[in-house]
């Protein structure tokens, strides 16, 4: 029977941890600034001709020939990342295309640039249609009134929308409705492991440990370990590494280090349970299994094929850099692991999807296509072409993508939210560096040092967004 009850969706879906430049991409950025003086913009030219050779997308079954057309059929899309060409996302823009007569505009920025941009734009009377959600977006950025009422836009009753009117609903703020997330999965961090090399040493795999129900932070400890020794006397072998561990540790416990309650923010990070996650990550570094340096980030899948880390902790976009080595690496992935001490296996929540920023022009034409991205979830034919698009694109495995998608009924998850990443930029720093000290800096303060001395000015900043 299909679990209820369980996603406490009035804390969680306020500030999922978001990932995604396309579904899945962890992101932990800090908030916007004050928008700097008006400055003019040109959009970026990028030739698509290219990925349509590469990855070739027929979506010609599924165009409604009935659809109601757009006054206007052109869409700007602000973001670091071009969506025409991204795997799971080149379907939606090819149905947008070709139902409307639509064309998807891309404007390119740097990613560090990307809020400043898009304030710089707002403020100048330049509004794209479109951007992605963001960390910082709740609350912060829709307390600055940075996006557009999608309310009188998107109809909740179309079948596409089908039981997410309470997920919509916790993204309320003053009565407003800005967010129609188009995905959302129990799966936002990965565990990633160099398969090849655990059939080498003999070692049990946690994809095993997580299949018999033993997957937890013990058993990746003890696995960490087994990995290091079989690597004989190399020294420069390490168990874990990729700061996104911080966030899923916190999360797994089930208490995120700051959630909401009768929608007030609540600072979680004196609860026992942080406290727990901590201790546990300062005993990793303490014995040496954690690393962060050059070489050892979050976006560098060199260690895992070099053997040189057990672990890498990241996002859904490590996967396709792991998958160009494949065939020497036989990519392993797994979720977070489960807090022993919690009552449940929690886990975090990947919600994602694009908002329309304040003085957008073409706001229908952005709903049209939100739309479509959501339905390119949710029908079965053309989910199809979606995962097929994305095996081409992204050179992922069919069984790969199936258990992915496995995650994405989150009723069948108990599920955990973090909202730090939407405080203001300082505050969320703050947290941010308290946490991989922690885990990964030789010689940082305790954690109940680290704790104690900056409990007043994160209390106060929630304070201000919570009046």
């Amino acid at each position: 029977m299909k679990k209820t009850g369980r996603t406490m969706l009035a804390v969680l879906c306020a500030g999922a941890v978001l990932t995604g430049a396309a579904c899945g991409d962890t992101r932990q950025t800090p908030a916007g600034t004050n928008a700097p003086a008006a400055t003019t913009t040109e959009l970026t030219t990028v030739n698509t001709l290219d990925d349509d050779i590469e990855n070739p997308v027929d979506i010609s079954d599924f165009v409604e020939e009935d659809t109601d057309k757009l006054d206007d059929p052109t869409i700007t899309y602000l973001g670091y990342y071009d969506i025409r060409t991204t795997g799971d996302i080149k379907p939606a823009v090819k149905l947008f295309e070709e139902t409307y007569g639509g064309k998807v505009e891309y404007d390119q920025c740097a990613w560090s640039e990307r809020i400043e941009k898009l304030q710089v734009l707002i403020s100048s009377g330049q509004s794209p249609d479109l951007v992605d959600r963001e960390a910082e977006s709740f609350p912060m950025l829709a307390a600055k009134n940075v996006y557009e009422d999608l309310t009188d836009y998107i109809d909740l009753s179309q079948p596409q929308w089908d039981g997410y009117e309470q997920l919509v609903e916790q993204y309320e703020w003053n009565g407003k409705h800005v967010y129609y997330p188009w995905h959302v999965s129990a799966f936002p961090t990965y565990v990633f492991y160099n398969g090849a090399l655990f059939e080498e040493y003999g070692i049990t795999t946690p994809r095993e440990l997580y299949d018999r129900g033993e997957w937890d932070w013990n058993a990746m400890r003890d696995t960490m370990q087994k990995f290091i020794d079989s690597r004989g006397n190399d020294n420069e072998v390490y168990g874990i590494y990729g700061l996104t561990m911080v966030h899923a540790m916190t999360a797994s416990t089930g208490t995120p280090s700051i959630g909401i309650k009768d929608g007030k923010l609540v600072n979680n990070l004196s609860s026992p349970a942080i406290d727990r996650a901590a201790a546990f990550m300062e005993g990793l570094r303490r014995d040496g299994l954690t690393i962060a340096t050059d070489g050892y980030w979050g976006d560098d899948v060199r260690p895992i094929v070099n053997g040189t880390a057990c672990f890498l902790v990241s996002g859904q976009y490590a996967l396709t850099g792991l998958m160009k080595k494949d065939a020497e690496v036989h990519v392993g992935f797994v979720p977070f692991p489960k807090d022993p001490d919690a009552d449940k296996y929690y886990h975090g929540l990947d919600a994602f999807g694009y908002l329309v920023p304040k003085g957008a022009d073409n706001i229908k034409g952005s709903v049209a296509f939100i739309n479509m991205c959501r339905k390119s979830k949710i029908d079965p034919d053309l989910r199809a072409v979606v995962d097929e698009s994305r095996m081409t694109k992204e050179k992922w495995t069919a069984e790969q993508i199936e258990f992915m998608k496995s995650f994405e009924n989150i009723g069948d998850y108990d599920v955990v939210a973090e909202l730090y990443g939407g405080l203001d930029s300082d505050t969320s720093k703050l947290i941010d560096d308290m946490l991989v000290d922690a885990a990964f800096h030789p010689d940082a303060d305790s954690w109940t040092v680290l704790r104690e001395s900056n409990l007043n000015s994160i209390n106060a900043a929630l304070e201000a967004l919570n009046e």
